[in-house]
């Protein structure tokens, strides 16, 4: 696993390095194998989505893959299968630490980003909740609080007309799952003029949303800039 820092990215965003970005956790990899009911915020794990999910895995893309080490509690029921099917499909690629925005936002160290991404055309895809979010974005493309897998197709549609509309967006995907299947199907036909990066749940607590344990440990819940 490759662990690299906030500014690595900062500066690749600088330079004007494309690249997108995909985060695995447990609902992801529990999706692609199959597994029933919903994660943690509720949104189903859709057969059409496994489905997805794992052609984005068996398929090297070349854009960045992440997920958490498999010491980390949340994987001690599933790390054996995803141990396994790694090894069965021949995956080869390099696996990328997916803790880089979290640890930043815990450590109160997320304005270097920031102030990268408000001098581009910066197009947060999420919820309503998160255009109260204190940063100077371009535009906005709204999804449903639950389940949104099932309008990925308005999604990817939204997401191509943005890049039409703005030279070189960077995209910050919090999509839950359907981030990964949305950008692993878009990224043949925009991934080399913008940036799709899955930033997770790092947002709410900027706009007073406690939705995940790490959150409760985040240094300050202020986004200066």
């Amino acid at each position: 696993m490759i662990s690299k820092s906030l500014q690595h990215y900062v500066d690749k965003l600088r330079s004007n390095e494309k690249f997108s970005f995909t985060r695995w956790g447990d609902g992801e990899w529990g999706c692609a194998f199959g597994a029933k009911g919903a994660n943690c915020d509720n949104h189903k794990y859709f057969p059409k989505m496994s489905s997805d999910l794992i052609k984005a895995l068996k398929h090297d893309k070349h854009y960045i893959k992440a997920s958490w080490p498999l010491s980390v509690p949340m994987f001690s029921a599933i790390h054996p299968r995803i141990t396994e099917f790694i090894k069965n499909q021949h995956i080869e690629y390099d696996w990328h630490d997916a803790r880089v925005w979290e640890e930043a936002a815990m450590a109160g160290e997320l304005t270097p980003l920031i102030e990268q991404l408000e001098q581009m055309n910066f197009i947060i895809v999420s919820g309503k909740s998160k255009r109260e979010l204190p940063v100077s974005y371009t535009d906005f493309i709204e999804i449903p609080d639950v389940d949104c897998y099932l309008e990925k197709e308005r999604i990817k549609r939204d997401v191509m007309n943005m890049c039409k509309k703005y030279p070189e967006p960077v995209f910050g995907f919090s999509v839950s799952m359907a981030s990964n299947v949305i950008v692993d199907q878009l990224y043949d036909e925009v991934g080399n003029e913008c940036w799709m990066i899955d930033f997770g749940s790092i947002w709410e607590p900027y706009i007073g949303q406690i939705t995940r344990s790490y959150h409760h440990r985040y240094k300050t819940k202020e986004l200066a800039t």
